[in-house]
């Protein structure tokens, strides 16, 4: 059950719904996760508000998508990797530019989730 967390301008408010299904899209073919399991929060911000280097790590960068992805420890190191390339390429096929996008994961385990209606926890740590 990831928890997705995108910082953006503002000038992209129009395309929150576009965005939100690519990110949904890299996940759930790359990590192979339910397509029903979307938790995602957008956040807007003026021009000024986001600080980034336009070249770090050896990149074009001339605007920013941050996504923060917070995740059960369940995924190795290859698979988060795939999972960010399928994110990227899925955010390109809106047209936002790869070395635009930046992505973060975080990991908890699975007694730290709490979805009321099923024991999370549980299930989590059984995958």
């Amino acid at each position: 059950m990831p928890l997705v967390r995108v910082d953006m301008y503002s000038t992209h408010a129009s395309r929150r719904e576009a965005f939100s299904a690519a990110i949904h899209r890299g996940l759930v073919s790359s990590l192979g996760m339910p397509a029903d399991d979307l938790f995602q929060v957008f956040r807007l911000h003026e021009p000024g508000d986001l600080f980034y280097s336009p070249s770090f790590p050896d990149a074009d960068r001339d605007d920013i998508v941050f996504v923060q992805i917070l995740l059960a420890r369940l995924y190795d190191g290859e698979q988060k990797q795939a999972m960010g390339r399928a994110v990227v390429s899925e955010l390109a096929a809106e047209g936002v530019k790869p070395d635009n996008v930046l992505i973060a994961c975080t990991e908890n385990d699975g007694p730290d989730w709490y979805a009321p209606g099923r024991d999370f926890a549980a299930s989590a740590t059984a995958r």
